[in-house]
């Protein structure tokens, strides 16, 4: 927990950007186009302000990868290479252990299983080695994607695995087995997937013999730690090349991934043997705007590309279209051309998506009028997909100008369709359902819509505690700092000092808790730093304080030009103030409710005649009126009602 920095560890799956002291990006935990995701290296800590997801670097890879505890300790153990004390877990301990990480134990296996058929074995040199290197794979390169081979054989895996200590149920639920018993993969070269941390999650395996009684390639079943919608093959190799090129090349297979990438290009990924899925597109959105697709030139090449043209604008990245020489795919055109000329190629005939579209329905179209009007309705609805309306606007007017279409005419329609687009996207209604069964939903959403606002309604209101909750935020951020001139009495004890006869009156128990806790460690000598409750062991008091100690604003450094701030100073050097007038507003806030209890009673008993009651409440109110101009008389700025 010491070694692990919450930036580096994020920033393995997030494409950070600085912004003034703290980095921001987009959410890995929700979907956004306007980056919401906070990270302050300096407290160690991440927070959302979109989804409210926050921690730190534990937590971090915990909500990220779903691990467990013990296995996000693992992952961070290994990143930052510290030696971590383990006993070897034997076919005992490994049936007791958690399912989801006997899968990973157990795709591991496999995998270092099909690794040994492939160089270890005959069959596997002859078979698998000899179709590797014919493709033109260099040693470093399969080793890099750890390529295997499955062999001819039946139950080869499960023999192997049965011995290890795996059953047959994990090795099912891992989609290593078929249902009737016999290894999944049989007499194929195995390609790993890895998910983006670097774990294998599944395989895809290529057929040695050509035959028409089955698939060239097989994916593993999906299972609970692989779901195809999610995964890019290639993406855990890819991601810094990615991220420092801020470009994405999208590919269909996996040899054309490792083609690439041992040419030189790093920054490419495949869909995994899918279409292209808006998870997937989200996923590369982490770490580049922009995506380069590579696709044949052939007809089914040409209309996969389109399939997934409207997802990938939705997104609002920037995309472009590469269509390879006929006869070619990245993979054989890489090693024809070398990566020089590969690169030529793609900045020469790479176009922007839409406006190749444009190109490709005007050829369509062909002069025939009916059939144009058909295809200018499908033109407008890949534009409503564009979320921003200036890029929008430029893309309008440019295929407007190709199509010789009159521009209001083609921004009237795409304004409705875009209007209609986001009706639909906001009550979650996908485009093709009847018009029965849209009712049915504009019924549940709003339903969804009717509790939503009652669950708001029920929330405490955070006004009535905010003097209590700004107290807890300077405690929290400075309360292990010392006093300017106080010898180095550390600020917490005077707060606490100051506010011990009142504790028990917080409204808020949470807050309540802090402060007792906070009390037992200073008298044991342990002041605690920010840290220690931005990864407490109780989930709330963890979030709030990480909600606490981040912002999604920061104070402009003008001190750094010599024009510091005239009103009053920064507040990491104004926390001794800050301090004392949140002491006074807390004071101020209780005694205005005891003042007001105590008019209820007077009230009261005037009502009931009860004079000598009256008198004594009455005096109390003179006292309580006292202490108020006491309290008031320490603020410059304090108005109080009448």
């Amino acid at each position: 927990m010491e070694r692990a920095r919450v930036e580096e560890v994020v920033g393995d799956f997030v494409n950070l950007k600085r912004r003034g002291t703290n980095l921001i990006g987009l959410c890995p935990f929700h979907h956004e186009k306007t980056p919401s995701f906070n990270v302050s290296p300096t407290k160690n800590i991440y927070k959302c302000f979109g989804c409210g997801k926050a921690g730190g670097a534990i937590n971090f890879v915990m909500e990220h990868e779903g691990y467990d505890y013990p296995e996000a300790i693992r992952y961070l153990a290994g990143k930052y290479s510290i030696q971590l004390e383990e006993t070897q877990a034997d076919a005992e301990t490994i049936q007791a252990e958690r399912e989801r990480e006997t899968i990973y134990k157990v795709l591991e296996f496999a995998w270092q299983y099909y690794k040994s058929q492939l160089h270890d074995t005959e069959e596997g040199q002859v078979a698998g080695l000899n179709y590797f290197i014919e493709r033109g794979f260099r040693t470093k390169t399969i080793e890099s994607f750890g390529l295997g081979y499955a062999p001819d054989k039946a139950d080869g895996l499960i023999h192997e695995a049965k011995k290890a200590g795996f059953t047959l149920d994990i090795l099912q639920r891992a989609g290593l087995i078929t249902q009737h018993g016999g290894d999944f993969f049989r007499h194929r070269v195995m390609f790993p997937i890895f998910n983006i941390s670097g774990k294998v999650i599944a395989f895809a395996g290529r057929q040695m013999v050509n035959s028409k009684r089955g698939p060239k390639y097989i994916n593993s079943p999906e299972t609970e730690i692989y779901v195809k919608r999610k995964v890019l093959y290639g993406l855990s190799h890819a991601k810094k090349a990615i991220r420092d090129n801020d470009n994405c090349f999208l590919v269909e297979g996996y040899t054309d991934v490792i083609s690439l990438h041992q040419a030189g290009i790093e920054n490419v990924v495949a869909s995994s043997g899918t279409a292209l899925t808006p998870d997937q597109i989200r996923l590369i959105r982490r770490y580049a705007g922009r995506i380069t697709v590579l696709y044949d030139s052939d007809p089914a090449g040409i209309k996969a590309a389109m399939r997934g043209l409207d997802l990938i604008l939705e997104e609002n990245l920037d995309v472009r279209l590469a269509l390879l020489p006929e006869g070619e795919d990245p993979d054989s055109f890489v090693k024809k051309s070398g990566l020089a000329g590969f690169q030529d190629y793609i900045r020469e005939h790479g176009k922007d998506f839409i406006l190749f579209k444009t190109q490709l329905l005007l050829k369509e179209a062909a002069g025939d009028p009916m059939r144009k009007t058909t295809l200018v309705k499908d033109l407008v609805e890949t534009l409503a997909h564009i979320p921003e309306a200036i890029k929008r606007s430029a893309f309008i007017t440019e295929c407007a100008h190709l199509m010789k279409i009159d521009e209001h005419i083609l921004v009237r329609e795409t304004n409705k369709a875009y209007d209609e687009f986001l009706r639909q996207k906001r009550q979650g209604i996908p485009r093709d359902v009847d018009s029965a069964e849209r009712e049915i939903q504009h019924q549940v959403f709003n339903q969804e819509t009717k509790q939503t606002d009652a669950r708001i309604q029920a929330l405490p209101n955070l006004a009535d505690q905010f003097q209590e909750r700004d107290i807890i935020r300077i405690l929290l951020s400075y309360g292990d700092k010392p006093i300017p001139d106080s010898n180095l009495t550390p600020l917490s004890r005077y707060i606490l000092v100051s506010l011990l006869d009142i504790i028990d009156e917080f409204q808020n128990e949470t807050y309540k808790k802090i402060m007792r806790e906070y009390q037992d460690l200073l008298e044991q000598g342990k002041p605690p730093g920010p840290e220690y409750f931005t990864h407490h062991a109780n989930k709330e008091i963890q979030n709030l304080a990480i909600e606490l100690l981040t912002s999604p604003n920061e104070y402009a450094r003008w001190e750094e030009h010599d024009m510091p701030l005239q009103i009053q100073l920064h507040p990491d050097i104004n926390y001794k103030k800050d301090a004392f007038d949140a002491i006074l507003r807390l004071k101020l806030k209780i005694l205005m409710g005891h003042i007001e209890n105590n008019i209820a009673v007077i009230n009261q008993l005037q009502a009931e005649g009860n004079e000598n009651e009256m008198i004594i409440h009455m005096r109390m109110h003179a006292d309580l009126l006292q202490l108020r101009e006491q309290i008031t008389s320490q603020f410059k700025n304090v108005v109080l009602r009448v």
